[in-house]
């Protein structure tokens, strides 16, 4: 499990080939996970910068993540033309494709790509990973009968593995019309008052026994996400979900506080005989050690039963990345203390990436410890300085958290603009980084999946 993780993790070379183009990368770098998407007759070679937007499930976990290069696709339908319509979505469809892994664009957690209908014929469409990829229509407000698309076109796309949605428009007929090839359909809960949104809920349910998952978009308080989620919606998004400023606190922080301080004793070079009897303090943290020693990830013949036995066959290196993953683990709190895990580990994943061409392999940690690390004030519910202040960290990590400065704060800016629904934000601090688009999606969406398996394979119930 996490040994596998572990594994993951220490092979970046094939990131750090295209996502630091101005360094060399390590000689023996391994082949990308999808072979080069070469453009098409025609496209541009400029790239864009992919902002994403999460989606949580009824779980309060996040399930899904919606791509844009600049505002919703929907939203700018009406203010565009068709030749730039066209050319910023398939802008985007090539940017995914060229990000994408072997598993899909973010494996098995669903992509949600915005698509009008004059682009479903697009070959840069047909380049995307099938895989949990869902085509959500965007119609503008004054669509016509005849500019729907040919229910053929929609049998052909679902045939070929393709996932369909829709974003709920003004006119019911072009949604009654295409309803039976829908699998998701998003509505704009801002458009409608509570008696309404109750009512097209359980309209957009209950057809012809076809099953459709209903997507409360644009939930902009805790209120509206209350009320959508009695209404029986799926999945939330919007800035109740989005903004950081919603997420809820965090849960567990004397446990943290533990995990803290093995932390410090391991960069100190402490005995085992002292983590051993730090650990016997939290009788949590000793059953996952041996819970995870013992594990088939390892490979051990012969059981472990003891805290310092334990110590011994992980090693000071395996342990403290083993105490990092842990420190984000989920406790039980609502989607805002998952999405504080997903965003620290997607960080501090991200930089490593981005990193690995042009820091040496003995700094990839420090990166990662510093992506990850810079949400720790959210996740302990401290100022960021108290919390470092009790961190035994490299200097240099020190320097970027506290004071953005040094050589990891450029990065730093990066993994947190490419959390903002900004593209100006993204591309500037990018550029400042000497990062080009293409290799700051790669990674980004790599970084995303990436935290994704841990959060399936390693979270609280796993470690």
């Amino acid at each position: 499990m996490f040994s596998r993780l572990f594994r993951s993790r220490s092979e970046v070379p094939a990131a750090a080939e295209a996502a630091a183009p101005v360094a060399p990368a390590a000689s023996g770098a391994a082949a990308p996970a999808t072979p080069p998407v070469a453009p098409l007759p025609g496209e541009e070679q400029r790239h864009s910068f992919v902002r994403r937007e999460p989606i949580v499930n009824r779980q309060q976990r996040v399930a899904a993540y919606e791509f844009n290069l600049e505002a919703r696709l929907a939203s700018r339908l009406g203010g565009r033309s068709a030749v730039v319509q066209r050319s910023l979505q398939e802008a985007l469809f090539h940017e995914l494709a060229l990000a994408s892994g072997e598993s899909g664009v973010l494996g098995q957690r669903l992509a949600f790509v915005p698509v009008s209908p004059d682009a479903l014929d697009s070959a840069a469409l047909a380049r995307l990973p099938r895989q949990n990829t869902v085509l959500m229509l965007a119609l503008p407000p004054d669509v016509e009968a005849e500019a729907l698309p040919p229910p053929a076109t929609l049998v052909r796309l679902r045939q070929e593995g393709f996932l369909l949605g829709m974003y709920v428009p003004p006119d019911k007929a072009a949604l009654a019309a295409l309803r039976p090839h829908l699998d998701y359909v998003a509505v704009d809960v801002a458009a409608f008052d509570g008696e309404r949104l109750r009512n097209l809920a359980y309209a957009l349910k209950t057809v012809d026994g076809h099953t459709v998952h209903l997507i409360a978009d644009n939930v902009q308080t805790a209120d509206e996400f209350n009320l959508c989620f009695q209404r029986g919606f799926d999945y939330f998004q919007g800035r109740a979900v989005s903004l950081k400023e919603a997420w809820a606190p965090a849960k567990g922080a004397a446990s943290r506080m533990r995990i803290i301080q093995l932390l410090n004793l391991v960069r100190n070079e402490a005995e085992n005989k002292e983590l051993a009897e730090t650990l016997k303090q939290d009788p949590l943290l000793s059953f996952r050690i041996l819970r995870y020693i013992n594990s088939p990830g390892i490979g051990l013949t012969t059981p472990v039963s003891s805290i310092e036995h334990a110590l011994v066959v992980l090693g000071l290196g395996r342990f403290y990345r083993w105490l990092s993953l842990l420190l984000f683990a989920p406790q039980g709190g609502g989607f805002g203390e998952w999405l504080v895990v997903e965003h620290a580990l997607t960080r501090g994943r991200l930089m490593e990436l981005l990193g690995a061409g042009r820091f040496p392999p003995a700094e990839h940690d420090a990166l990662f410890l510093c992506g990850s690390f810079s949400l720790l004030d959210r996740l302990l519910q401290q100022p960021l300085a108290e919390v470092v202040g009790q961190l035994t960290l490299p200097p240099a990590v020190k320097q970027a958290l506290l004071q953005r400065q040094g050589p990891y704060a450029q990065l730093l800016e990066v993994a947190e603009a490419c959390e903002s629904l900004e593209s100006a934000r993204i591309e500037s601090a990018a550029q400042a980084a000497g990062l080009e688009a293409e290799a700051t999606n790669r990674a980004m969406i790599m970084a995303m999946a990436w935290a994704n398996e841990v959060g399936e394979l390693g979270g609280s119930d796993a470690l």
